[in-house]
């Protein structure tokens, strides 16, 4: 298992510090990117990567930091060391995740000169490929879907999902974007093929309207909970967070593997 960090950021994060939060998983066909904020394209290129690399798009919600893909779309589309390569780019996720995200992408995205020099419409569906579901399996790695609570409470239930990442042999938890429900980390960290679990974390205090989860909850965890997660989504560990307990947090483009 072989996973990078685009970048370990929150939504609001400074870019000369950190970029969205948001990953590869490498694949035995190539790279698949967890979630693609607008910094995406900008790190891949720090990185070496081509966007025509990436093998799929995989979507925990529907948040800018975290589902902003139609820069990368129309790189690979238009793009190209010798000129334009018109490439799909696939696209993972649960219907409630895919189905909003193709209606709001369709201002944007429907006019469009295709691979021909013709301009139409249709650019969303032609350049995007929308693969729906809460399983998949690419390049022998299989992605599941579990939902977990972001923007929930009252008349409000937005959809919003953790990834399972699982090459047959090892297991790592993708937390996605949730409010603190320790009943899946529990349950992840009594797993013996989970080799690590990666937590989004908020230093500051909890505030009114929170929708995160924040290190002192996180800090409630019994120790050996703690010492199995990696935390992300932080932009910056303040100098006096003392994380000795968990196993670290993420940084922009670093490199796990398990």
């Amino acid at each position: 298992m072989h996973i990078t960090f685009l970048g370990s950021g929150g939504a609001f994060t400074d870019y000369r510090v950190n970029y969205h939060n948001n990953a590869l998983v490498w694949t035995s066909e190539g790279p698949v990117m967890l979630d693609c904020g607008t910094t995406a394209c900008q790190s891949l290129r720090e990185l070496g990567i081509t966007p025509h690399a990436i093998r799929a798009v995989l979507f925990t919600h529907l948040h800018a930091d975290h589902a902003s893909p139609e820069q990368l779309a129309w790189e690979r589309y238009y793009g190209g060391e010798t000129g334009p390569g018109f490439l799909r780019t696939q696209a993972h996720a649960p219907a409630d995740l895919l189905d909003p995200l193709r209606v709001a992408l369709h201002p944007f995205m429907d006019a469009f000169a295709d691979d021909t020099g013709a301009l139409r419409h249709g650019g969303v569906d032609h350049v995007l490929d929308f693969r729906r579901g809460h399983v998949h399996t690419i390049g022998g790695v299989q992605f599941r879907w579990f939902r977990v609570p972001h923007v929930t409470g009252g008349p409000v239930d937005k959809a919003a999902y953790g990834i399972e990442i699982d090459d047959g042999q090892t297991k790592v938890i993708w937390s996605g974007d949730t409010r603190f429900s320790p009943g899946w980390v529990r349950a992840a960290a009594e797993d013996p093929r989970v080799a690590r679990i990666f937590h989004e974390c908020l230093f500051h205090p909890p505030f009114r309207g929170t929708v995160h989860t924040h290190f002192d909850e996180l800090m409630g965890l019994p120790a050996d909970m703690r010492s199995r997660i990696t935390l992300m989504h932080h932009t910056a560990v303040p100098d006096d967070a003392d994380i000795g307990s968990f196993a670290g947090a993420a940084a922009r483009h670093e490199d796990f593997r398990f």
